[in-house]
């Protein structure tokens, strides 16, 4: 799964080698080191904000946290979809066929269970450039409020990563963005080498917690054991 992640590289600097227009300067989006669900994240699309098709594609603000245009309000409002059961399940089926987009993100945290307690793991793309992943969206409005909110779509660990967690995101190439936006398709699994990571401090467990500390890496007792 991915619960936690950073953006902090300008997200105009991710439209302009994604080929996308980029966040209204109405609309800015603060550097990051720790989103956490519920938080408004830049989105890419080629979906309007009314379903038009084949509109430019476009960064717009979506909450992190999917919320269907028939379901009510809840605490438990998913972040995450397996893309395996992805066009099975009616939270995800709709959008996944009309409303598809990729969101910027440098790097991910997942946990791991080790002898010292559970450990944050910061994964991030080993060329330095930022992720992109595959997510679906919804808009869903009542009298009051139009909200747009989105779920980022995972799939089984490559090699680079498994060790941590069985699950991980589904991080697009720049290659693969018009497949996946036009079309749905979605490449297979990274291979080797494409992924790096590392051990993080457990200050990112707390959403207060926002600077450029919290993805350094940090040495421990018996890392050579997990894999750093």
């Amino acid at each position: 799964m991915c619960g936690r992640f950073s953006l902090f590289t300008p997200v105009h600097e991710v439209a302009a080698t994604t080929e996308t227009e980029p966040l209204s300067e109405l609309t800015p989006f603060e550097p990051s080191w720790n989103v956490a669900p519920q938080s408004l994240v830049p989105v890419a699309t080629q979906t309007g904000v009314h379903g038009e098709k084949d509109v430019p594609r476009h960064f717009r603000l979506m909450r992190w946290g999917l919320r269907p245009s028939w379901a009510k309000p809840s605490h438990r409002e998913p972040i995450n979809a397996r893309v395996e059961t992805l066009a099975e399940k009616p939270m995800f089926r709709s959008a996944a066929r009309h409303r598809r987009g990729f969101l910027p993100a440098d790097g991910w945290y997942e946990w791991m269970t080790t002898p010292q307690g559970k450990t944050p793991w910061y994964h991030r793309r080993s060329d330095g450039q930022p992720s992109l992943f595959a997510v679906v969206w919804e808009a869903w409005s009542d009298k009051d409020e139009h909200l747009e909110s989105c779920v980022v779509l995972t799939q089984a660990a490559n090699e680079d990563c498994k060790d941590v967690h069985d699950r991980m995101p589904v991080v697009l190439a720049r290659g693969d963005l018009s497949n996946w936006l036009e079309e749905g398709v979605l490449p297979t699994a990274l291979k080797s080498g494409t992924i790096e990571r590392h051990p993080v401090d457990r200050a990112v467990n707390k959403v207060s917690e926002n600077h450029p500390g919290l993805v350094r890496p940090i040495p421990r007792l018996f890392d050579h054991e997990y894999g750093v």
